[in-house]
């Protein structure tokens, strides 16, 4: 029969596995593969990484982000989400191009939030924010390709925020400036 010591040793080491789990933020979102190529931090339930490492994540340290925790996500975890599609036209390209990849609320919901906002920074540093009642709208998709393309960092990528457009392909100036591209990073709020 076990000792007190034992019960004692027993209770502690649970306690200290307990209190670890939490202060982990419940890792309980799968682990990426691939290169990373979306973080979403902010009011989430699930996380597959700690906080900001200043050194590690020097982009993201450089744009002033901080987070305890995070769900990152590859191109595969990206992909293996409900994906949507956009026909536009933007005045940057010369014609019309088909988008693809997941819906914004399916990587939302995986990252168990339920925000009342997201704020979206890309990689030059220009962000935009949703409201509540914009992420209404299940058409706004994270487009990892562009007539079945990768985006590319370095081009528009790695993701480019959109829906389709108001007008059907034509996307006005207005609309286009909500639209943010080069995307890697989304905050819940």
């Amino acid at each position: 029969m076990p000792g007190v010591r034992s019960w004692i040793a027993l209770a502690a080491a649970m306690t200290l596995l307990l209190g670890l789990q939490d202060r982990a933020g419940a890792m309980d979102a799968p682990q990426p593969s691939g290169p990373v190529i979306l973080t979403v931090a902010g009011k989430i339930a699930h996380s597959n990484r700690g906080a900001l490492d200043p050194k590690r994540d020097g982009v993201l340290n450089h744009h002033e982000v901080t987070f305890e925790r995070a769900v990152q996500f590859d191109r595969k975890m990206l992909a293996s989400l409900p994906q949507g599609t956009v026909r536009a036209r933007l005045a940057a390209l010369s014609a019309a191009a088909t988008f693809a990849g997941p819906l914004l609320h399916e990587v939302l919901k995986r990252a168990g939030a339920e925000p009342q906002s997201v704020r979206f920074l890309a990689l030059d540093g220009y962000g935009g924010e949703l409201t509540e009642a914009e992420l209404a709208d299940k058409t706004w998709i994270l487009a990892t390709t562009m007539d079945e393309r990768p985006l590319a960092l370095g081009g528009l990528g790695p993701l480019w925020l959109m829906r389709p457009p108001a007008s059907g392909v034509e996307v006005s100036e207005e609309e286009g400036q909500r639209w943010v591209w080069a995307l890697f990073y989304m905050e819940a709020k």
